[in-house]
């Protein structure tokens, strides 16, 4: 096999890697009940893997104030970076082309740590719309009036050219205007707003819509969020030194490669130019990419 054959199978196997683990995806999970998957899929209130990543990136970007050509100028930058920086400092071009589609997610990792701020902001006015929610909700037995209410009471002081559509204003415009399937209303705004407490809310809502008897457990999870609130600071504060200490440890594991080149160039050699030291050098970025996509996960705050 070729060096640019076996380049290009580690650079598909390391992308096919960090989409599995970003998105959660297992090619070994199996569906417990497979006809009632089909079933919801079919009718349209399950969410499809594909509508679930179009929402995560729509609210992302939403959340960062950032676009999709943006994000791929970064993507696009972060690797052509990546490339000429592996060049001058391990000399190959296929450790180069490792190294860049092991760079590639840092764009995506960059704007999840920076929609933080913004979840935070978020979730402090979260609580009172599911307060106004339920509220209305409690008393008029209609959900779709009951989230009418609250976009007009938020939306009645602000100019019409001021206004920023929100999930809730979503949610009414295609329940009126696209597709009135409450269900999967509620399971698009579930996935718009990354919240245990509130995916919580919104499964009480999925089930007060077939029952209504059930309305009032949705009082107690509201109450359960605001105990929660302050934890979401510290949570947050800990994600920010979390992933200091990691970009030190990468950075000081991937900098002994190229103050090798001045102390010793026969390891250095050794390292960058034979087939076991090649293989290491890809060994570690790999490790460093599994251990980044962990990072991100583990440092998610408990609530969302």
């Amino acid at each position: 096999m070729s060096p640019i054959t076996c380049t290009l199978t580690t650079v598909f196997i390391l992308t096919s890697l960090t989409l599995f683990l970003l998105l959660g995806l297992s090619p070994f999970s199996m569906e417990q009940n497979p006809l009632k998957k089909r079933r919801l899929i079919l009718v349209g209130t399950k969410l499809r893997i594909t509508e679930r990543i179009t929402i995560h990136f729509a609210t992302l970007f939403r959340q960062t104030r950032c676009t999709l050509k943006k994000f791929l100028i970064m993507i696009l930058l972060s690797a052509a970076g990546s490339f000429i920086a592996g060049i001058l400092l391990l000399g190959s071009t296929g450790l180069a082309a490792v190294m860049s589609a092991c760079v590639l997610p840092a764009p995506y990792f960059y704007l999840v740590v920076k929609s933080s701020s913004a979840d935070r902001e978020e979730i402090e006015g979260l609580e009172n719309a599911m307060s106004i929610i339920t509220n209305a909700y409690a008393g008029n037995d209609d959900i779709i009036k009951a989230v009418e209410l609250y976009v007009e009471e938020k939306n009645r002081y602000i100019p019409l050219n001021l206004r920023i559509p929100s999930p809730f204003d979503e949610f009414v415009s295609e329940i009126r205007l696209i597709n009135p399937n409450v269900e999967h209303g509620l399971y698009r705004l579930s996935a718009k707003i990354k919240n245990q407490y509130f995916s919580e809310w919104v499964k009480a809502l999925i089930l007060c819509h077939n029952d209504r008897r059930l309305k009032f457990a949705l009082f107690p999870i509201i109450k359960a969020m605001n105990d929660a609130k302050a934890m979401q600071i510290e949570s947050d504060g800990m994600m920010v030194k979390v992933w200091r200490d990691y970009l030190m440890t990468a950075g000081l594991m991937f900098a002994v490669i190229p103050m090798m080149r001045f102390a010793n160039k026969e390891w250095f050699f050794l390292l960058t130019q034979t087939a076991i030291g090649k293989l290491l050098i890809i060994l570690m970025m790999v490790i460093a990419l599994t251990t980044a996509c962990y990072v991100m996960k583990a440092t998610k705050p408990s609530n969302r």
